[in-house]
């Protein structure tokens, strides 16, 4: 358990602005809202829409994988990260809204 956790951190996955994203997101829900309501947020289709259109943004934009030290784009790979973006965006905030409402608030 202590390496899983200390390979999280080294990973450097906590800095990675998808997952702060998330987290952030999964503090404010379950700071605003009571369980029942962030069960609902959860189950309608726009919020997932809304995270992948941000983790596409953000991929796209911002965190592009090039072809060796060319400056040409890897597609498939870029398209590889854009979903494990939008995966780490997702989970966070979800995990994170519940983890929160059941232990802080």
């Amino acid at each position: 358990m202590f390496r899983g956790i200390i390979n999280f951190f080294s990973r450097g996955t906590v800095l990675n602005p998808m997952f702060l994203l998330g987290f952030g997101s999964g503090v404010f829900l379950s700071y605003r809202f009571d369980t029942e309501r962030v069960y609902s947020i959860f189950m309608w289709y726009d919020t997932y829409l809304v995270a992948i259109a941000i983790a596409f943004v953000y991929t796209f934009a911002f965190n592009q994988v090039f072809k060796g030290y060319s400056s040409t784009i890897d597609w498939p790979e870029t398209f590889k990260r854009f979903i494990s973006q939008s995966i780490l965006l997702i989970v966070s905030a979800i995990v994170t809204s519940f983890v929160f409402e059941r232990f802080v608030f």
